[in-house]
């Protein structure tokens, strides 16, 4: 399964290359700001609404893998993020969540982060974004996220596990077995198991000091998510058994290229079986390393017989630039 689907990986990162020109600094993309929302599961259809020290307010929605991303046209840094609405797990999602972002790159909005910007504000997330303007960002430097983020990580006891990834900025896909992903399912059930509501968790972060509730054990509810590995639901399942045509269709800053087919490949069981694949591909590293960068898997997600990926190629030589690229598999 695994072959077939790198095998089809190879074929789309060459369309990927080629259609960057190469790697020969002769396409030029704007800057993007893009990540993840998910709170254990991906958000879906997830409102993501920007707001830039300078520019004008930005805003997009979150795909079915909970992946989002903007075009930055004059905006200025730092942004402060919010995603609300949408789906969870296929029901109503009725809690926002926000994040802040310092560079024009990677910035998720989970949970996760939402208590890192409590504490960095010293009062609810919604209420300081409704009320965002270049004042509201002052104070929202590296140096004080940095010690926000690290109050947090303390207080629930993430430090260990998280072992140097940073939650605002690390990219990741949610989906079973994945670093984050799983750091986010077990907060939410360690916050269950001690008998506490996400508002009280996150009015306890906007306080001066900030300590685990009783009966919060993150370590614990970790090593129970990773236990029962493969039981998450909300994740995306396959519907198809069996081999099919495979056609692979690549999308660059917005740009849709030819699409290649790849005939007699085993249609994933899973989300999990499908982008497993995709992480361990190694073809996506070196297509970025050929174009003079890096290219990284922002998200996957794998619904009935589509899968999806969301990467971003940074490229550094010879000239500093970063391009999108969607890239949809079909098991028909």
């Amino acid at each position: 399964m695994r072959t077939k689907i790198l095998a089809a990986s190879t074929l789309a990162a060459s369309l990927m290359l080629a259609a960057c020109g190469g790697g020969d600094g002769t396409t030029y993309t704007p800057d993007t700001l893009s990540g993840v929302a998910a709170v254990g599961v991906p958000i879906v259809g997830g409102q993501v609404n920007v707001a830039c020290a300078g520019g004008s307010a930005l805003s997009t929605t979150t795909n079915s893998g909970g992946a989002w991303q903007v075009t930055i046209s004059g905006q200025t840094l730092p942004c402060a993020l919010e995603v609300s609405g949408g789906t969870v797990s296929g029901s109503a999602n009725s809690t926002p969540y926000h994040s802040i972002a310092l560079s024009f790159d990677t910035v998720n909005i989970t949970p996760l982060t939402d208590l890192v910007v409590a504490n960095l504000v010293g009062k609810a997330p919604a209420l300081w974004f409704s009320g965002i303007n270049a004042a509201a960002l002052n104070g929202a430097n590296s140096a004080a996220i940095k010690a926000a983020l690290n109050k947090v990580n303390t207080a629930l006891g993430l430090s260990a596990t998280l072992n140097g990834a940073n939650p605002l900025t690390t990219r990741f896909s949610p989906v079973n077995g994945n670093l984050i992903d799983d750091i986010l399912e077990a907060i939410a059930k360690a916050r269950a198991a001690a008998g506490l509501d996400y508002p009280a968790l996150l009015a306890l972060a906007a306080g001066n000091s900030f300590s685990a509730p009783t009966g919060f054990n993150f370590s614990s509810a970790y090593t129970a998510v990773k236990a029962a590995g493969g039981t998450e639901t909300g994740t995306g399942t396959g519907t198809g058994t069996g081999n099919a045509n495979l056609s692979v269709q690549v999308s660059v800053s917005g740009i849709t290229a030819s699409s290649i087919a790849v005939g007699n490949v085993p249609v994933p069981s899973s989300q999990s079986e499908f982008c497993s694949a995709i992480d361990k591909d190694a073809t996506f590293t070196q297509i970025g390393t050929s174009a003079g960068g890096s290219l990284t898997i922002n998200s996957c997600s794998f619904s009935g017989k589509v899968g999806k990926v969301n990467a971003t190629l940074t490229m550094t030589s010879p000239i500093v630039m970063t391009v999108p690229y969607a890239i949809t598999y079909t098991y028909n």
